[in-house]
């Protein structure tokens, strides 16, 4: 019994002094509280070996131990490890609450299995799989920490429950064969050897217990399965990893209020002219790019590679104006172009799901809306940008088909169902420059390096060329078919192709982006004042969650639901170096030094 109990203090101590070192700006009270908390979260998870008289070296304590203890450990000390220097306020004692309960929790299922001795074989190898998978939590957290060298936050796990299934057999081909093999090899391996663990030590182990042990054993189950896994309340859902995956899905679903809202937002929504002013129905498109970065474009930075000779050779057309100037509000595909897209921005105190967007405004200005969309379909999450699209009264994606790439030239053949004898606005969501960025062109478009071959540099070069061409094909049909009058183009954010994507904030590089519109002579001579604007605004200072607006002066139009002075094309705008910001608002595109 002593070596039990010097167990239970061991435990107790390293728990309740690890909590102290790992956590910061915890007050008095807090700390008395988890120092009587955790005696008894220790005691239990001690108990059910010592009524059984379990060795506490027996191999199947030992599995269950390490899995307990890397959920203790894990969360806190990444966390601890990312922010400690800039964050003072954190703790997550309960991440040490449920590593000391699932100890004694699968202790004792482990127990009743022997006592009862039917199927024993069967059970342990069940319960083995189940204590794999709640130990595959924290091992996963440890393999993102290597790779981006940060705990999962709020960005990287929205990024993760958005994925679509080609971007992670993408992200895992990018690998060496060596890390891959690391990645795969070492969560197999440990399930295989707690497998053997607790077979071999089941054969060996006798476990005897009478009636009131096994009234006791049964009731501690039964207490840590309600206080571990009840719903919406168990210790498992407030442990941290666990909470902010619960967090991001119930914001995921919040933005489902915005299809709720639209009739509430379109009643409310005034425009003005509700019908365009061409002689003859015409087409304004938006292009939205994917993690292009205007760093690598001939077009604005003096290259080595003539990466988009199309837009490069469109500078001196005055019909198309480049804007030097332009960033990402963050370098994350949804949360900026729920912004983008709608009134919600940096800069106010709107939410997405309240607020208007700018196929609203196109529906309401008399146009015929279209969304056609390489990026995969995720119907699964309903993002955002999910959202917004089906408001559209035609709304497409390509084919994603398992492992299977589809270039943005897929996309060309939708523009082929837009009606000519109707006034439409479309949207165009390329694929773009998306890592894996040699799936982003045919094999037979490379201009520079070897075709097939993998170079992070190159191959986003001549992804950027490919999406050059691409635009370059958009422009000419639209313009020969569709009475093109005005294009907006910009990139979701930028991106630094030679490091690995990071889920937060990895420098400027990943937040310049280009930004092109063309407007037609027609447009021109209709809509002087916007033109003459945005041609002296061109080195002005830009973030793409303001798109919302530039698009409603491009339409030329006055709403409720348009703040001019965020317009880049308004003589109003507002926006100067110094008030722009990205990430969120929590770095200055001043402070962007290089530029």
């Amino acid at each position: 019994m002593i070596d039990y109990i010097t167990v239970v203090l061991v435990l107790y101590f390293i728990s309740y002094f690890y909590y102290l070192y790992i956590s910061q700006g915890i007050g008095k009270n807090a700390q008395f509280l988890q120092l009587r908390r955790f005696f008894p979260c220790a005691l239990l998870a001690i108990f059910p070996s010592a009524i059984a008289q379990l060795n506490l070296s027996n191999q199947l304590f030992i599995s269950s131990l390490f899995v307990g203890a890397m959920w203790i450990i894990t969360y806190p000390l990444l966390y601890y490890f990312t922010y400690h220097k800039n964050s003072t306020d954190f703790g997550f004692h309960f991440d040490i609450v449920f590593g000391l309960y699932i100890i004694g929790w699968l202790s004792a299922l482990k127990i009743l299995v022997l006592h009862f001795n039917v199927f024993s074989a069967f059970l342990l190898t069940f319960l083995v799989t189940v204590e794999f998978l709640i130990l595959l939590i924290p091992i996963s957290q440890w393999i993102f920490y290597f790779l981006y060298k940060s705990c999962i936050d709020e960005n990287s796990m929205m990024m993760l429950q958005e994925t679509h299934y080609n971007e992670i057999l993408e992200f895992f081909k990018s690998f060496s064969i060596p890390v891959n093999l690391l990645i795969f090899v070492i969560p197999t391996s440990v399930y295989g050897i707690f497998i053997y663990l607790n077979i071999d030590a089941s054969v060996s182990t006798s476990i005897s217990i009478n009636i009131y042990q096994l009234i006791t054993l049964l009731a501690i189950v039964a207490f840590l399965t309600i206080y571990l896994w009840k719903k919406g309340k168990g210790v498992f859902v407030r442990t941290g990893i666990v909470e902010l995956y619960l967090d991001v899905k119930e914001y995921f679903e919040t933005t489902k209020l915005y299809t709720q809202n639209m009739k509430e937002r379109l009643k409310d929504l005034q425009v003005t002219p509700q019908k365009p002013v061409f002689d003859k129905p015409s087409t304004i498109l938006l292009i939205i790019g994917e993690s292009e970065s205007r760093d690598y474009m001939s077009a604005f930075s003096e290259c080595e590679y003539d990466t988009t000779p199309w837009l490069k050779a469109k500078k001196e057309d005055p019909h198309f104006l480049l804007f030097p100037n332009s960033y990402s509000c963050i370098a994350h595909t949804v949360s900026c172009l729920e912004r983008a897209l709608t009134e919600f921005n940096q800069y106010n105190d709107k939410q997405f799901y309240t607020s208007c967007s700018i196929i609203d405004i196109a529906h309401k200005a008399g146009y015929t809306t279209s969304w056609y969309s390489n990026q995969g379909h995720l119907g699964c999450a309903d993002t955002p940008v999910t959202l917004v699209a089906n408001t559209s009264q035609t709304a497409k994606w390509t084919k994603q088909n398992l492992n299977q790439v589809q270039y943005d030239e897929a996309l060309l053949e939708y523009l082929e169902e837009v009606n000519p004898q109707k006034n439409n606005f479309v949207v165009i969501h390329l694929k773009g420059n998306h890592f894996n960025f040699i799936n982003r062109y045919p094999s037979q478009f490379t201009k520079w390096g070897t075709p097939g071959k993998y170079d992070l540099i190159l191959n986003y070069l001549n992804s950027i060329a490919y999406t050059d061409s691409i635009l370059e094909k958009i422009y000419n049909y639209a313009s020969a078919k569709l009475n093109l009058q005005a294009i907006l183009y910009f990139s979701d954010h930028g991106t630094l192709p030679d490091k690995r994507r990071s889920p937060n904030f990895d420098g400027f590089g990943t937040v310049r982006i280009p930004m092109f519109a063309y407007f037609s002579d027609e447009y021109i001579q209709k809509n002087k004042e916007i033109y003459q604007t945005l041609s002296d605004n061109q080195n002005k200072y830009f973030t793409n969650d303001l798109s919302y607006e530039l698009m409603c002066s491009i339409f030329n139009i006055k709403s409720n639901h348009f703040d001019e002075t965020n317009s880049l094309a308004s003589p109003k705008y507002k926006f100067t170096r110094e008030m722009l910001t990205t990430d969120l608002g929590k770095m200055y595109i001043k402070d962007d030094t290089t530029k």
